[in-house]
């Protein structure tokens, strides 16, 4: 199995790379713009931070499949 793992694993983009190509910054000054404008608040704990993150990266994707069905 780890032999499939490998060979996959050269054309496989990381995640970060994967956002970016879909134009969604996931850096942590976007993030934190991003749970001060949607909060009110920086985060302040990793966990936080994570669930801004996630929350930013659920709300652009909404927006990208919005976007497709209107097309």
């Amino acid at each position: 199995m780890n032999n499939i793992d490998k060979s996959l694993s050269k054309y496989q983009s990381s995640p970060k790379e994967a956002l970016r190509d879909f134009g969604i910054d996931i850096s942590k000054e976007a993030v934190e713009k991003y749970a001060l404008e949607k909060f009110g608040r920086l985060p302040q704990s990793h966990s936080e931070m994570t669930s801004a993150r996630d929350s930013k990266i659920i709300e652009e994707a909404k927006g990208f499949i919005s976007n497709g069905r209107k097309n």
